[in-house]
């Protein structure tokens, strides 16, 4: 599988950092052409993009001519224009020739629901779970025409099934929804060759939660949760998968 997988584009959503940066790593030494989106042109993602040049390189097949791989960068922030802008963007133009797509972006919303603004419930609403299924429906033409796709999309803390939250529920409400857009994807999109999974990751220590206190014993690796999503991608008989990432982890404990 793997040798089939090189020559293959990828492309990541929310890879500039975090759990993001760790699966455009290991995508980096997979897959010959890597798009990897963030939301600012940065110095620290121009590093990253440069670091994954070397990764690619590094992990070129000697068969396989220089000139078909490349890591790009796609820098475009969802809060700074209208969600039908999206639709005409280059990000929207890339996911619809990708063989392999990864949505990692999905802002955390930690508010009781009497806390909840209209602001807050338009960002969960949008960039948790219509966010992911526009580049789903993107992506999934070419896929089709191809006979061949992979799809992974991220999903939130015991998000697996319905359950009550008593300071995200809304942003939880939104990342189960996606169960049933991955499952769905996955039942009746498979006869095309594609593939529709979800990882579910528990409290995963990066960048942006350094200071957040975590449950002691309970976190995860960045690299951790990137070696799952490799695990869903090279295994074409795992489709509708909701994989949990957390130690075993509840939120009813």
């Amino acid at each position: 599988m793997q040798n089939q997988m090189q020559d293959k584009t990828a492309l990541v959503i929310g890879g500039s950092g975090g759990i993001g940066a760790a699966v455009s790593r290991l995508f980096a030494s997979k897959f010959s052409r890597l798009y990897v989106h963030g939301g600012h042109d940065s110095e620290k993602f121009g590093n990253l993009i440069e670091e994954l040049g070397i990764i690619n390189e590094k992990n070129r097949p000697e068969n396989l001519p220089k000139k078909n791989c490349r890591v790009e960068k796609l820098a475009y922030n969802f809060c700074e224009h209208e969600f039908s802008e999206l639709d005409e963007s280059k990000l929207s133009e890339i996911a619809e020739s990708v063989d392999i797509l990864c949505v990692c972006h999905g802002p955390f919303v930690q508010k009781r629901l009497d806390e909840m603004t209209v602001f807050d419930w338009r960002t969960v609403a949008l960039f948790d779970y219509a966010l992911p299924g526009f580049f789903v429906s993107k992506a999934l033409p070419n896929m089709m025409r191809n006979s061949f796709g992979r799809i992974v999309l991220f999903g939130g803390t015991g998000t697996s099934c319905r359950t009550e939250f008593k300071t995200n529920a809304a942003y939880a409400g939104a990342k189960t929804g996606l169960g049933t857009l991955v499952e769905s994807t996955a039942a009746f999109y498979a006869k095309f060759g594609v593939t529709c999974n979800a990882v579910l990751p528990g409290f995963v220590r990066t960048e942006y939660n350094e200071a957040w206190p975590l449950p002691a014993g309970m976190t995860i690796e960045p690299q951790k949760v990137a070696d799952c999503v490799g695990f869903l991608v090279d295994n074409p008989d795992l489709n509708g998968v909701l994989l949990r990432v957390d130690k075993g982890w509840s939120p009813n404990f």
